[in-house]
């Protein structure tokens, strides 16, 4: 990847995930850059596997999911999502199991997909995440169906278990829906807490997917957020993007406040695939975040991206 130039004279006052909150950097602090990558050759086997998307079981998965009149963390909708997720984790044949997360309150969890690859033990494991909880910043009694935020990563999660549920890989891989972002990044900070030290050397990737719905620019475009730790990964998405999608793609190095930030924290290589110009949506967190504000042809180009990094990944031994 070859970072060229900074996007826009207001790059460096960037939307933060999981809080609508604004932050203004020094100056000198570089945030989003545009990422000019040379497509490769597209692989047949990855072509094969990007068939296997389903726009009509997304949108399905993102009407469900915003119909709950909150996700919020301790509520009645985010415990049947939760229940409904897992659900459909192992009908993709995922053995799924949760992980409570009382930092957020009662009913609030953890749902885990697991799915063992084929390679010789020890395997490496990539694990593909996003967090099922919603919130209106108005109050627990208002209405937060989240569809950008977040019930567009959550469905891209299944989509991608869905398509990922062929012939083995050679990696372990693992789908995990957290709880309580909206609130302090509870379910990601508790998954990585609760890590031996064997297994985060066993996680090679975390792809983490945060509001990939919402068309903020005149063309289709994703932001992919990591840090040092991340710059493979970063590397390999670009590269993913200029080959099998159509969409621009701008890099921050700068990661804040979603659950790709515990792992980096931890020394984890993980990176965020999020809508570019973020900043620019001013529905998440309110009641405005519906289903017809969310452009699935946007979400379905940067879902194409993700699972042609993760066929290549999860094929390495």
């Amino acid at each position: 990847m070859s970072p060229a130039s900074d996007v826009g004279p207001d790059a460096r006052i960037v939307h933060r995930h999981g809080g609508c909150r604004a932050v203004r950097l020094p100056p000198e602090t570089p945030v989003v850059r545009t990422a000019r990558q040379v497509a490769a050759e597209p692989d047949p086997g990855v072509l094969a596997r990007l068939d296997a998307l389903s726009r009509d079981a997304f949108c399905a998965d993102l009407q469900t999911l915003a119909a709950y009149a909150t996700r919020r963390c301790g509520s009645d909708g985010f415990d049947e999502a939760a229940r409904w997720a897992a659900q459909q984790l192992e009908q993709a044949g995922y053995a799924v199991h949760t992980q409570d997360v009382p930092q957020a309150g009662p009913h609030c969890r953890n749902v885990i997909g697991n799915r063992p690859g084929s390679g010789p033990e020890p395997r490496a494991v990539v694990l593909v995440t996003a967090h099922l909880d919603s919130i209106n910043l108005a109050g627990p009694a208002e209405p937060a169906p989240g569809a950008d935020d977040n019930a567009s990563g959550s469905a891209g999660v299944l989509a991608l278990a869905r398509a990922l549920a062929g012939p083995p890989t050679a990696l372990d891989l693992r789908m995990i829906l957290f709880g309580g972002e909206e609130e302090g990044l509870h379910g990601s900070r508790r998954y990585v807490a609760a890590l031996s030290d064997a297994e985060r050397w066993q996680i090679r990737a975390v792809l983490n997917m945060d509001m990939i719905g919402g068309r903020n620019t005149p063309e289709p475009g994703v932001l992919l957020e990591g840090a040092a730790v991340s710059d493979d990964m970063l590397d390999a998405l670009a590269r993913a993007a200029a080959t099998y999608t159509g969409l621009a793609v701008e890099v921050s190095r700068t990661p804040y406040n979603s659950d790709h930030v515990p792992f980096i924290d931890a020394g984890i290589p993980a990176v965020l695939t999020i809508e570019a110009a973020d900043g620019a949506n001013t529905r998440p967190h309110t009641a405005d975040d519906v289903v017809a504000a969310v452009d699935p042809d946007l979400a379905m180009e940067i879902l194409r991206c993700n699972l042609a990094f993760l066929v290549d990944e999860l094929g390495r031994p």
